[in-house]
């Protein structure tokens, strides 16, 4: 039954760890294309005009393989934790994934006329538009998801108590779902962490391209791609940062047991340190770096609290797995690397120099845009983590929820087979279909034989 239980929460945390890094392309491709667009007929810019042009046929494989991942999704949402399904149509928690299929429509349906109908539009802005209900659509879609899951955080819309001490859902309200206590911090964290990350890899992979140009225009071409990726990186790091702060407040307040293993408090008290690394033992804090005051200081900046929490406040059986306060600290770290980058990149930039011009700066965009990947996704399975042994926080625990049927081994362990092969398949794909024909075809502005040039 444990290995079950342990199962089922690896292969959805593979599952959904892979398919996110789809949700973060479809998301920034859309907002790039959309900029693209809009900076490209402002200037009568050509450059801008087939960039915006290369990379929606990029989104469109990114949108079809991320459907199809999604069904996925829901269907192990479904079969390996069926009580907690149950739980969700019962409360006005459902009313979110309506509100995602919905959403979903408008992106799709904005989406076909954006790309097959082109020419019908006369307008100058008319097409543009298009990309704004297409980007309203994908965002839409991340933002309900992500209220679903601060719901599971900070649980309400129906009669807790109840439902603790019986097992009856009552006093359901289906508007309640869509504001907790942590939905704003947790959707403004995730959009802004999502852009930045996709601008990160897609600016990578135009560094790599650059790396590798021999023509002039082919340089000009790319560094415009690094222009426009390096400055929604530049927004995206610092809207993260703030968000981020943002979060942590929120966890001090909502979730008190997940902020004390993030920061290793064993013990409550005031003059906290902040905590580098390390482990507890024996209570004691080991083998890290304590800087003094520094947790209590930024915690009071953020919500005037003085007095913080420790896990010695709540049953041990209730605390998540402390390995948490390593991954919170690799993900801060990266995000450190990344923020230095991009400070410098903006420098440069301010001095009027080309940083692109210098192969240092592509090489660590290239790097870096990976580690912006790998920083990602520790948020996720800090936060996801972080929240266990709870399914639905001091709701219902993850076991309870749980499909305990071995029948769900092979079937889990081919979709695992599944997606090491397609993410990467995916990608080549996009680098594919970005480059199906040569650049100065498509500066020329000529339509391939055919017609439609998607």
């Amino acid at each position: 039954m444990v290995a079950m239980d342990v199962f089922d929460r690896f292969l959805f945390a593979y599952t959904i760890g892979t398919h996110i890094i789809l949700v973060t392309m479809s998301i920034t491709l859309i907002v790039l294309i959309s900029i693209a667009e809009f900076i490209g007929i402002r200037r009568n810019d050509q450059h801008y005009l087939t960039l915006s042009e290369r990379l929606t046929k990029v989104f469109v494989i990114s949108f079809g393989v991320g459907t199809a991942s999604g069904i996925v999704m829901a269907v192990e949402m479904i079969n390996l934790f069926p009580a907690f399904m149950t739980l969700v149509s019962k409360t006005g928690a459902i009313a979110l994934f309506y509100a995602e299929v919905f959403a979903f429509f408008l992106e799709t349906i904005s989406l076909v006329i954006y790309v097959y109908y082109r020419k019908a539009f006369t307008g100058k802005y008319t097409h543009w538009i298009l990309s704004i209900f297409i980007a309203l659509g994908t965002i839409g879609s991340a933002v309900f998801i992500t209220m679903v899951n601060a719901w599971m955080n900070s649980p309400n819309g129906f009669n807790l108590p109840q439902f603790i001490a019986t097992g009856q859902v009552t006093g359901v309200n289906p508007w309640a779902p869509f504001i907790t206590p942590t939905t704003f911090a947790q959707v403004a964290h995730v959009i802004t962490t999502t852009v930045f990350t996709g601008a990160m890899l897609v600016g990578t992979y135009f560094a790599y391209k650059y790396l590798r140009s021999k023509g002039n225009e082919e340089k000009a071409f790319y560094t415009k791609g690094l222009k426009l990726t390096g400055i929604v990186s530049i927004v995206g790091i610092i809207l993260s940062g703030l968000t981020g702060s943002h979060e942590m407040g929120t966890l001090l307040t909502s979730q008190p047991l997940k902020y004390a293993a993030l920061d290793l408090n064993y013990l409550p008290g005031t003059n906290m340190p902040e905590r580098l690394f390390g482990f507890l033992q024996n209570g004691k804090f080991v083998w890290g770096l304590e800087i003094p005051n520094v947790q209590s200081l930024l915690a009071s900046f953020e919500t005037g609290i003085k007095e913080l929490p420790g896990l010695t406040q709540f049953p041990a059986q209730d605390w998540p797995p402390l390995y948490i306060h390593t991954s919170f600290d690799i993900m801060v770290t990266g995000g450190l690397l990344l923020g230095l980058f991009l400070f410098i990149l903006a420098i440069m930039w301010i001095a009027r120099k080309n940083p692109f011009g210098s192969k240092y700066m592509l090489y660590a965009q290239g790097i870096l845009g990976i580690l912006a990947l790998v920083v990602y996704e520790l948020g996720w399975m800090t936060d996801e983590v972080g929240r266990q042994p709870w399914i639905v926080y001091n709701v219902m625990r993850t076991s309870a929820a749980a499909n305990l049927t071995p029948s769900l081994l092979v079937p889990g362990l081919l979709i695992i087979a599944f997606y090491a092969v397609l993410i990467p398949l995916t990608f080549y794909f996009f680098a594919r279909v970005f480059n199906s024909r040569s650049l100065s075809e498509d500066l020329s502005g000529k339509e391939p034989s055919g017609g439609v040039n998607y």
